[in-house]
Order: C-alpha cells, then sequence, then structure tokens
C-alpha cells in the first residue's frame, strides 16, 4: 500500500529497521485501545509467555500479557492488551501479520478504524549522575532483560564491548577504567 495521513483503505508500511527506537506503540485507528511496550518486549521468540506492556488504554501502570512469536509463524508476533488467548475473543488483539484473518481481525479492525504500529525513541532524561552530589560517570551499560553483563573482568575496568549510548535501550556496553582515578562504585 501507499502511506497514507488519514485513514486509509490499504494496509501499508515504511521501513523502520535502521530507525532508531526503544518503544513500540500499537494502536486502534481510533485510538481507544492502545499499548506501549519496549522493543526488547516485542522482539525476540515466545509462546503463551509473559511479555512486558509499559502502560495500555486499560492499565496504567506497568504488567504482563501472553503473547506469541514462534520462529517460521508468518502472522506473529501476536500483540494485545490482554493474554492472547482472551483478547481474541474480546478484541483486544493490536497486532498480528501476514493478513490473518478470523476473529483476530474482525473482533477489533472494522470496530476500531484499522490498527496502527508507532515507534519512538524514549530517552529517560533523568540519570543516576546526579546522586549523592553527582560527579558519577557510566563506565557500563546492561539494558533490560535477562541477562547481566557480559564482562569477566571482576570490575577491574579492563572490559571492553559493544558502543557507548546514552540510551537505556542500547545493547551492553563497558568502556575501560582500570586507569582511571576513583575511590567509590555506584550501581544503578
Amino acid at each position: 500500500g501507499t502511506k497514507a495521513p488519514g485513514v486509509s483503505a490499504r494496509a501499508w508500511s515504511v521501513k523502520f529497521n535502521k530507525t532508531p527506537f526503544n518503544e513500540f506503540l500499537f494502536a486502534t485507528g481510533d485510538c481507544k485501545k492502545w499499548l506501549i511496550a519496549k522493543r526488547w518486549s516485542v522482539m525476540g521468540w515466545y509462546a503463551n509467555a509473559p511479555r512486558w506492556i509499559e502502560k495500555s488504554s486499560q492499565k496504567s501502570k506497568r504488567y504482563t500479557a501472553r503473547w506469541y512469536h514462534r520462529w517460521r509463524v508468518p502472522h506473529e508476533p501476536w500483540i494485545s492488551v490482554t493474554d492472547h488467548g482472551s483478547a481474541v475473543h474480546s478484541g483486544h488483539i493490536l497486532y498480528g501479520g501476514n493478513n490473518f484473518g478470523n476473529i483476530h481481525a474482525s473482533r477489533v479492525l472494522p470496530k476500531h478504524m484499522g490498527a496502527n504500529v508507532w515507534i519512538r525513541n524514549k530517552v529517560i532524561k533523568k540519570t543516576c549522575a546526579h546522586l549523592d552530589g553527582g560527579g558519577w560517570t557510566r563506565v557500563r551499560h546492561v539494558p533490560a532483560g535477562n541477562r547481566w553483563h557480559p564482562a569477566k573482568d571482576d570490575l577491574q575496568g579492563t572490559a571492553v564491548y559493544g558502543t557507548p549510548s546514552k540510551f537505556m535501550s542500547a545493547p551492553a556496553w563497558s568502556i575501560p577504567f582500570k586507569t582511571t582515578k576513583f575511590n567509590e562504585f555506584l550501581f544503578a
């Protein structure tokens, strides 16, 4: 399809694989049903697994819903405001792929002017560098996820990996700090 500013009669998409972003917004065309999820929560492979939703049209605080994104299943991921099983019947599915229809689509798309996917690179303005009088330098970072730092240097400051970034969603990184003069660590 062709990108359109208003309600479009045809589905369309633009490439965003090279656009830096760390959050998705999935919303119906009338914006009555929506959810915000971190990129890492949407991506990857999972089956009926709890995935984090930052907030939604149903809840203003972070919670999980069970979604699907199985390898080699072309109509996935299934993204929904509630657990997938109940979302199919209640019209809370906000994303599916590969032109999939059935009640997954008919319970929500015709009633809410379709659905859209939005992305943004949310920058957290407040860092921990101000704590206890400030003066802190961030030397190592690990993003939200299920694994800690890949460093194996026992905090000696010799491990170097990744690309330093101000974004909290950036992949893990570490800069050398063995020769830096300091007398305290801040773990935050």
